[in-house]
């Protein structure tokens, strides 16, 4: 490693009103060096990529790049200099092609200023390839694209830019294991070639593979760095050992609740491959053998998902894995009302159940998580408290008319029961870290009083200590007797929660298990459509 930084920051200093997000930050990081920037949700370490993206500009500091002043006042000017960004959330030009995206900014012309398409069709083509992404995906509007899709192709323009530094903040968040394990491939090259990575992640089963070198924020500071992966010494870096263990997953366990007493008296649970818990501790024999809450049978949406037959009982954790484009958050949407079906039957609650809207699945009691918080879940305009008690006004109306103070009291209660950490009630949602903000959409659907949740990747993107909060509520949920349908890409997160998984392949059910049948080689083998 060469002895002059690539990049350095000295003493970055941002403040987002009497918020301080960053104080006193430095960081370097060399040409062809990676390095993961860790942190739990809120201790700055988006905005320090962003100050370094050109998305914010430093209240105090300084930056070089390749050993001159750097001070990029937009993203442009940034891509400019050579820093190429792929944002935790795809935010691309959802009405523009694939094409049109991969190029935005950089149109290959011919004479007369006229674009040439067949150049950049074939250099697009060798960009997707990079990343074994079929060809076909160019002529598709960026927005038609699932979001794993969107964010590969992000990948793939910021790879087009040829950049010296390239920040990728939580790229796997929505990424399946083949799909990250493709995205690792392609870092090695880049890094090979001497392209500078910084790589914000809360995944701590990833950190071997991405990087060389760990540097920690907490509260906005420096807190230390490593180049060694050892997890628990990470943790106390970003402030978050006490009194606690490490889970499979990388998350943490406390040593109060390491395990949910029901698993530990060896009620429910079993334990998969590699010693992971699974189930929620509370699925005895009478929740296994009781009257499903939902039954799906023989539904179909054609082009998306053919066939699909299974049931979610009451108390019960029931897991849907599949590799993007398998259908999952597509079989959850049409289950809600939001995605036609063309053939097959749902009956809840033991009755004939035909969705119309998520609006009318809620009122009959299935509540949804979507996948994406911040395009699909949270009201960006709105406060914490609104966003909390959108979907539940209806309980706290008298004669048409909301009660302040009912909900008031709905929130305050709700915003205690999950720990959401906000300055008030009042304080806009977009205040929050996305990990918070996920407990609010959380806390949104729990105070419907739903007999079935549909989780959708509910922690992605969050943080470790958040991760396990959630886990805990999604244990304490089932445990009253919830119905739970949990979708989810982090095999350690299905392994560990999960009484029954059904695994999805281009559309098809193509393998269901219960307890220690649960294992991660048989779910990866139907997910790819080997025998299980």
């Amino acid at each position: 490693m060469q002895s002059t930084p690539l990049l350095t920051a000295r003493g970055l200093t941002k403040r987002f009103g009497a918020t301080k997000a960053l104080t006193d930050v430095d960081f370097d990081i060399h040409a062809g060096e990676r390095v993961a920037i860790m942190g739990e949700n809120g201790a700055g370490k988006s905005t320090l990529m962003k100050l370094i993206a050109g998305v914010y500009t430093p209240d105090a500091g300084s930056l070089t790049l390749g050993g001159d002043a750097y001070a990029p006042a937009t993203p442009t000017d940034a891509i400019r200099a050579g820093v190429s960004t792929v944002y935790q959330e795809p935010s691309g030009f959802s009405h523009l092609t694939v094409l049109e995206n991969l190029f935005m900014g950089r149109q290959t012309t011919r004479a007369l200023g006229w674009l040439d398409k067949k150049s950049m069709g074939r250099e697009a083509g060798e960009l997707l390839a990079r990343l074994q992404l079929p060809t076909r995906l160019l002529k598709r509007r960026m927005g038609d694209l699932s979001l794993a899709d969107q964010q590969q192709v992000l990948i793939a323009r910021a790879v087009a830019n040829e950049a010296r530094v390239l920040i990728l903040d939580e790229p796997t968040s929505i990424l399946t294991d083949t799909e990250s394990e493709r995205l690792f491939q392609l870092v090695d090259q880049l890094s090979a070639a001497g392209t500078a990575v910084c790589y914000i992640t809360h995944r701590f089963d990833e950190l071997e593979r991405v990087a060389d070198r760990f540097v920690v924020l907490r509260d906005g500071q420096n807190s230390g760095e490593t180049d060694d992966p050892d997890r628990e010494g990470l943790l106390r870096m970003m402030g978050s050992v006490s009194s606690v263990t490490v889970g499979a997953d990388g998350g943490l366990v406390a040593a109060e609740d390491a395990v949910p007493s029901a698993i530990a008296e060896g009620e429910g649970g079993t334990e998969g491959e590699g010693g992971v818990l699974t189930g929620s501790g509370v699925a005895d024999a009478a929740a296994a053998t009781s009257a499903p809450v939902l039954v799906v049978d023989a539904l179909s949406s054609e082009g998306i998902f053919r066939d699909i037959s299974f049931a979610v009982r009451p108390g019960q954790i029931t897991g849907l894995y599949g590799l993007v484009g398998a259908g999952r958050s597509e079989l959850a949407l049409a289950i809600c009302g939001e995605l036609p079906i063309d053939a097959g039957t749902i009956a809840f609650q033991g009755k004939p159940y035909r969705p119309h809207s998520s609006r009318t699945a809620l009122e009959q009691g299935i509540a949804y998580l979507p996948e994406d918080r911040k395009t699909q879940g949270i009201f960006p305009h709105l406060s914490v408290g609104d966003n909390l008690s959108a979907a539940a006004l209806r309980g706290v109306s008298r004669a048409g008319f909301v009660s302040t103070a009912g909900e008031r009291d709905l929130v305050a209660t709700w915003m205690d029961r999950l720990s959401i950490k906000a300055e008030t009630p009042a304080s806009p949602i977009t205040s929050l870290s996305g990990g918070n903000q996920q407990k609010v959409l959380l806390a949104r659907l729990m105070a419907t009083n739903p007999q079935l949740l549909i989780l959708d990747e509910p922690t992605r993107g969050i943080d470790v200590g958040t991760k396990r909060e959630i886990h805990r509520r999604i244990r304490e949920l089932a445990a009253t007797g919830i119905a739970v349908l949990l979708i989810s890409s982090e095999m350690a997160e299905l392994l560990e929660l999960s009484d029954t998984v059904h695994v999805l392949h281009e559309g098809r059910l193509t393998w269901s298990a219960v307890g220690s049948e649960i294992t991660e080689t048989a779910i990866l083998r139907a997910a790819t459509g080997a025998a299980a």
